[in-house]
């Protein structure tokens, strides 16, 4: 009796039922639309990332510049307070402190000390706005080139007292009420204000026969 032999095709077995039926279908990937859409939801959400942190840019700087502003006053105003602190509200020899009709402008002569602490002569300062430029103020000592002590001065205002202190609104210091009241306003950042009241410390000072005074000639400065 004759035997039969079958073969069996191993690869055929294995193959999926897919594949046995004949079904290729390709899977499905996105369409146009799709992709323009998610597109364009990213670009809205980097439009309103990068809004946020251009407004917080623009914040930083604003209160930087505010910041700069401020000390800039303070320095103007301490620098001003010291000299003003030293002179006399009237000299023995008719020399006092002046203010301008403005109020823009002070004049005032403090003493020059020697190695012993004499007066051995004045010299005259002078603070008042650039006439060339109004929002710079400047300072002059004697007969030194002027320099700028602050910029963007949106105003400044200086105040003499008055006999016995009545009131602060004299050109000239009264010497029973030595003081200067000033205020100081910036330009860029409106609403930024100093304001102080100077004392003069050398109120009763002696002065020698003889002192010089050193100061610009007249319609110099």
């Amino acid at each position: 009796m004759g035997q039969t032999c079958q073969y069996i095709d191993n690869n055929q077995s294995e193959k999926s039922p897919l594949l046995q039926r004949g079904d290729f279908r390709v899977k499905k990937g996105f369409t146009l639309i799709e992709i323009m859409v998610v597109v364009l939801i990213f670009s809205f959400l980097f439009a309103g990332i990068l809004t946020v942190l251009t407004n917080s840019d623009r914040s930083w700087r604003v209160g930087q510049n505010k910041l700069i502003e401020q000390q800039q006053l303070r320095r103007a105003m301490d620098d001003i307070s010291y000299l003003m602190r030293q002179t006399n509200a009237a000299w023995p020899d008719g020399h006092r402190v002046v203010i301008s009709e403005g109020n823009t402008r002070v004049d005032f002569y403090n003493p020059v000390f020697d190695a012993q602490g004499q007066i051995a002569s004045r010299k005259k300062i002078t603070y008042e706005l650039d006439p060339n430029d109004l929002t710079r103020l400047l300072k002059k000592e004697g007969t030194a080139d002027s320099v700028v002590v602050a910029t963007d001065i949106q105003s400044i205002n200086f105040q003499g007292g008055c006999a016995n202190c009545a009131s602060y609104t004299c050109t000239t210091v009264d010497p029973t009420c030595p003081v200067i009241k000033i205020q100081l306003s910036s330009l860029k950042q409106s609403g930024f204000n100093l304001s102080s009241q100077i004392s003069f410390r050398n109120k009763t000072t002696v002065l020698p026969g003889g002192t010089t005074i050193e100061e610009p000639a007249e319609g110099e400065f």
